[in-house]
């Protein structure tokens, strides 16, 4: 069982938490809404990702963001809005 500390660190830094947001999807402590508001902060953290890589600002971590777009699906969970996805692409 997740402690309400986990679950506060989960929403801000999801892989501190869970391996892949597939385990986030499949988790029994979260309930619908938590799960969508990790899976979007996740969604966050990787587009800054892919940006820093873009920027030659990484030590080669490997995105996650196709796995956190196939568990956010799993959920249908809606986009990020224009205005909170920073990437070169948009979201």
């Amino acid at each position: 069982m997740m402690t309400s500390d986990e679950k506060k660190k989960a929403l801000t830094s999801p892989s501190s938490v869970f391996k892949c947001p597939g385990d986030v999807v499949d988790s029994r402590d979260l309930d619908r809404a938590e799960k969508t508001k990790i899976l979007k902060q996740w969604e966050l953290d990787a587009r800054l990702l892919q940006v820093a890589t873009e920027e030659g600002m990484t030590g080669g971590e490997h995105s996650l963001f196709a796995e956190v777009k196939k568990a956010q699906k799993t959920l249908d969970v809606d986009d990020l809005a224009e205005d909170g996805a920073p990437t070169k692409a948009g979201p």
